[in-house]
């Protein structure tokens, strides 16, 4: 027999007591939580009174997008039977009915997500379907070279023999060695080296080593899919130490690698020490960008964007929407006749921002690719600012090739030693005289030229003269200078002809 004092039993009894509170009110929050019927008596909470400008999706179905206009998901309660339930759960358990939600002043925004490619209704039209046009009607430089289904098959040909070209989609997975062997390939370049006026050290050069964080390179590394939601710099080490090869000198940073534009692919494969980089792979470069650039994405999202069923490309040279930079060739999803903008919600994956786009700054679907396009294209760039790798926002000769080809839909690599050998049919012009080359080169527009380390984009004649339009160092711009008895003319070494 076991024996209590009178302390306890008071003890057991609150124990007791407890208890059944506990049991009653998870009863209750059971029930409430298993209905799953529409409740007509609740009350919304916002925790917050702080408006937000951009819009979070909340939930979709097969017919339509909800967003959250200007409060955060997170800060918005539902009060049901004296509980608190966040707004997520309530939705995703089918607890209260989103059509409810909206009754009750939920501020929520509606979008139909499109119908089917042959739904009359859609006036966007899709990419694939080109309007019927008889080349014969059209004068020489509006004719169109290259159909939308020959350019497919073309990029086939340039991936297969560009060397910096990568199938994302198609790595699942990687093994510690491959992901050393992308991280390895870059080297530091040997000091002395300038970060402005700052002269770097070999305590510079080991920290940058450092935050590679080899050590924590798994045997086995899950592939994070990602989506560039801010204009990004490539970089070869997790820094944004620049490497001047002088003192307050600042052309070319040699750890700048390339720039990556909005609403790109990437691969996540590693981060660094400070948890501020990712290691990526894009479709035309692997390298480290900071992490605020880039939204991790599940397959249906990274598919929504990358692969959208209608989408506009832009063909400024650079606008800005939302504070986010767009550059020519930036694709943008369509849905329902809305432009959709990748965005990094709290949660670090990627959300949707409805946005309004001029017209003039946009084409819906690719250009047709056509004489006139390409050079209308390359004279919009006139005057934007040369920057080695693209960094701070301007480009070089080779992005700035890419981006207008691009707009078209071809998939150009990023740099003139893979653009020169893979892109189009090659014409040789070593040991020709400079009145040879111009005989080859007249009536190849358009068509790219390349002397070592730098291609330009032949546009043809104008008064007798030969023009080409390139992003050039020594002009720190892009510009358009006259070939005839140029010092380009005298080292250019082969044609390349995109036809």
């Amino acid at each position: 027999m076991i024996c209590m004092n009178k302390n306890m039993w008071l003890g057991f009894l609150n124990l007791v007591l407890l208890l059944l509170i506990v049991l009653s009110l998870n009863e209750s929050h059971e029930k409430v939580l298993e209905s799953k019927k529409t409740f007509k008596d609740f009350e919304i909470i916002y925790n917050d009174t702080e408006m937000l400008e951009e819009k979070e999706e909340l939930y979709r179905n097969d017919k339509y997008i909800y967003y959250l206009d200007c409060y955060s998901i997170d800060n918005v309660k539902i009060k049901i039977n004296n509980y608190l339930y966040s707004l997520s759960s309530v939705i995703n358990l089918n607890i209260i009915s989103i059509d409810d939600l909206i009754n009750h002043g939920l501020p929520v925004e509606t979008y139909t997500i499109l119908e089917s490619e042959d739904d009359p209704k859609v006036d966007i039209p899709n990419v694939n379907d080109k309007p019927n046009i008889d080349n014969e009607t059209l004068n020489e430089n509006n004719k169109i070279i290259l159909s939308y289904e020959q350019l497919k098959e073309y990029n086939k040909k340039i991936k297969s023999k560009a060397d910096m070209v990568y199938d994302i989609d198609s790595i699942a997975s990687l093994t510690r060695e491959e992901v050393l062997n992308y991280i390895n390939s870059y080297k530091l370049p040997t000091l002395p080296k300038y970060n402005g006026s700052e002269k770097l050290t070999n305590d510079n050069v080991q920290s940058i080593l450092d935050n590679r964080n080899l050590d924590n390179v798994k045997d086995n590394n899950t592939i994070l899919k990602g989506i560039v939601v801010k204009r990004a710099n490539l970089r070869s080490f997790p820094t944004n130490i620049s490497f001047y090869d002088k003192e307050n000198i600042k052309d070319f940073d040699r750890l700048q690698e390339t720039e990556l534009l909005v609403n790109s692919p990437v691969i996540i494969i590693h981060e660094s020490v400070d948890a501020e980089w990712y290691f990526v792979i894009s479709p035309f470069y692997a390298g480290w960008v900071l992490k605020d650039n880039i939204a991790l994405a599940t397959n249906d999202d990274y598919n929504d964007f990358i692969n959208p069923k209608n989408y506009g490309i832009i063909t400024s040279p650079e606008i800005v929407i939302n504070n986010v930079v767009l550059n020519m060739s930036v694709k943008i999803s369509i849905e329902n006749n809305k432009y959709i903008l990748p965005i990094k919600a709290d949660n670090d994956y990627v959300a949707r921002l409805v946005v309004n786009i001029p017209s003039k700054d946009i084409n819906n679907g690719y250009l047709p690719y056509t004489k006139e396009n390409v050079i209308d294209l390359a004279q919009k760039y006139l005057g934007v600012k040369y920057s080695w790798g693209g960094k701070d926002e301007g480009v070089d000769c080779s992005s700035f090739v890419s981006n207008v080809y691009r707009t078209f839909g071809f998939m150009f690599p990023r740099n003139t030693s893979s653009q020169n050998k893979s892109v189009g049919k090659i014409i040789s012009l070593s040991n020709k005289a400079n009145n040879e080359k111009l005989n080859i080169i007249n009536n190849t527009e358009p068509s790219l030229l390349f002397q070592s380390g730098h291609v330009m984009l032949y546009v043809g004649m104008e008064n007798n003269k030969h023009y080409i339009i390139h992003a050039s160092g020594s002009d720190g711009k892009v510009t358009k200078t006259i070939l005839n008895n140029s010092t380009y003319l005298n080292k250019i070494d082969r044609v390349v002809v995109i036809k």
